[in-house]
């Protein structure tokens, strides 16, 4: 056979001359694929008895000319053309190369040739294909390659793979690979605990429009609430591709889906956490001051627990105060937990966490709807003074005492505030059996105090002859305090910042203070837990709250307030 004479057109397409036959053929993978296919079904066969050869230096030359027609420069193109030949060779039914010489071939043809050996039908590796299953970790169809091959053996020699030679084997590998290549799938192998496990893949088209659907009903469920990640990708799988699967990787048409998705219903389009989050509300820059006046006129509802506000009366308000009408119930609760909201109710002494209140809770209760028992959501006051003129102490037996204000801590068992008021031998007792250092009970509160050395004790004599004494915690004295250790802060209810905050904590931090801060300073300390509630009030005249002193956080405090202008120097 003479060289084939490869010529190219215009960069897009080439010619072969097959037989002195010109045929043209594209400049791309499957054009080449059929021009040696074609070259080699016009290559010059031998015959041998039964049995007809191939010269193997024929089709060396064959598939070198279609791939590099200007010759093999490298040692990595060379093994191109080797890898292609056998490829070629086992799809168009050659074997593997044998040697040929006298008597069966003239001594001048001794050399290398290539048995023809039966061909599979194409029809055979397809019906194996189409039998794929789905796999469980990824959107694909997918089938072992030995299923595949073992077909082609059982329809070409009527015997199972295993019972072929390796040769043959290879050939039939060689040829499943060929036709499953130009069917669209890949080959992949699986690394297995034992052995590595090969198959023919091919992934599956996405139906985006189901996948829509089901992403768009899971995000109406949400409601605006945050979504797990995983629940986002089983829900466009199910929608996609009827099921769901155990990878990581979705389509980048489904990628894009998802965004789109997690846009139109409001969400971040990066997980936080694991979770698909709502964006934040956007509110508008005088937020604050919109929110205190528009909360500071709502009437207060009376329960059980005290005076507070309907948790949806107060979102509905801050809804119109902010001009915003899409505000989900998730982001509500982001403003009520750490946003402008929050940060207004605080400011009116409310608490930010709701408490359920069933009709009965309410003072005067609540009218039930017919057939239901309606709880509604309170946000209660944060301090709730109790003031009970007739409530007593008996720490000396015999001897009671009135007691308009007790603040006790419950941490260190000690008294953060007491006052007693009667006679002035009653008082002096019951101060006695309290300063004496054994364990007293104050209602359920256990109390022990270590002599007087942490207190300070200011009486008055009333005109009508009794004594009115108060212990006072010297850290809880302006005057009295050590600025090193942690201090208390009476709080009278009025839903306002206790005076003594600013003075207090100015005398305990070298960093210089204004009085202005005052507002930020609290919402910070708080939210830090540098400010903790110690008692509600809920026990009898004062509430009462913990500060710590932490120079080093408060300063951080400070220069995070001056860095984002929150706060003027």
């Amino acid at each position: 056979m003479n060289e084939p004479e490869i010529r190219s057109l215009d960069g897009k397409t080439f010619t072969l001359s097959i037989g002195g036959e010109p045929r043209t053929y594209a400049a791309d993978k499957e054009g080449k694929r059929q021009a040696i296919l074609d070259g080699l079904a016009a290559l010059e066969t031998v015959a041998v008895g039964d049995e007809v050869y191939l010269p193997a230096g024929n089709v060396l030359q064959l598939v070198a000319s279609v791939l590099y027609p200007d010759g093999i420069e490298t040692e990595e193109q060379y093994q191109l053309v080797c890898r292609t030949t056998e490829k070629a060779c086992a799809f168009a039914g050659w074997g593997e190369e044998v040697q040929l010489g006298p008597p069966h071939v003239p001594f001048a043809r001794r050399g290398a040739y290539r048995r023809r050996e039966p061909v599979v039908d194409e029809a055979v590796v397809l019906a194996a294909l189409n039998e794929a299953g789905i796999s469980s970790s990824a959107p694909e169809q997918r089938v072992n390659v030995a299923i595949v091959c073992n077909q082609m053996a059982w329809a070409t020699y009527n015997r199972p793979l295993g019972d072929l030679s390796e040769p043959q084997q290879e050939r039939l590998r060689l040829q499943a690979d060929a036709v499953a290549e130009a069917a669209g799938w890949r080959v992949t192998t699986e690394e297995g605990s034992r052995q590595s496990t090969t198959y023919y893949a091919r992934p599956l088209a996405p139906n985006l429009h189901g996948a829509r659907q089901a992403l768009a009903a899971l995000l109406a469920d949400y409601g605006g609430y945050p979504v797990r990640a995983d629940t986002v990708q089983a829900h466009a799988e199910r929608g996609a591709y009827g099921r769901s699967f155990y990878g990581d990787d979705l389509d980048p048409a489904l990628v894009g889906l998802v965004r789109q998705l997690l846009a139109e219903h409001g969400y971040e389009a990066e997980p936080d956490e694991r979770e698909y989050r709502p964006r934040p509300a956007s509110v508008p820059e005088d937020a604050a001051v919109r929110l205190q006046e528009t909360l500071a006129a709502l009437e207060p509802v009376q329960t059980e627990f005290g005076p507070g506000l309907l948790r949806d009366v107060v979102l509905e308000t801050a809804r119109a105060a902010l001009d915003l009408p899409q505000l989900g119930d998730w982001q509500a609760e982001q403003l009520l937990a750490g946003g402008p909201l929050g940060e207004a109710l605080s400011r009116l002494g409310y608490r930010r966490e709701a408490t359920w209140c069933q009709p009965y809770h309410f003072r005067p209760p609540l009218e039930e709807e017919a057939g239901s028992r309606k709880a509604r959501q309170v946000l209660l006051r944060e301090i709730r003074i109790t003031r009970d003129t007739e409530r007593r102490l008996s720490l000396a037996s015999g001897l009671p005492v009135y007691t308009p204000a007790v603040v006790l801590d419950p941490d260190s068992d000690d008294v953060v505030y007491l006052q007693m008021v009667g006679p002035k031998q009653a008082v002096r007792a019951n101060w006695a059996a309290l300063a004496v250092g054994r364990v007293q009970w104050i209602g359920r509160q256990r109390v022990e105090l270590d002599g007087m050395k942490h207190h300070a004790l200011v009486q008055t004599a009333l005109p009508c002859g009794w004594l009115d004494a108060v212990l006072i915690h010297k850290q809880a004295s302006l005057q009295a305090m050590n600025p090193e250790e942690p201090f208390y802060l009476l709080d009278g209810g009025d839903g306002r910042i206790p005076p003594l905050f600013y003075p207090m904590l100015n005398r305990c931090l070298a960093i210089p203070l204004l009085e202005t801060w005052g507002d930020y300073l609290w919402a910070r300390g708080r939210e830090e837990q540098l400010i903790t509630l110690l008692s509600d009030g809920a026990g009898q005249g004062y509430a009462a709250w913990r500060v710590l002193p932490a120079p080093e956080m408060w300063q951080q405090v400070v220069q995070e307030g001056l860095a984002s202008q929150t706060i003027p120097f």
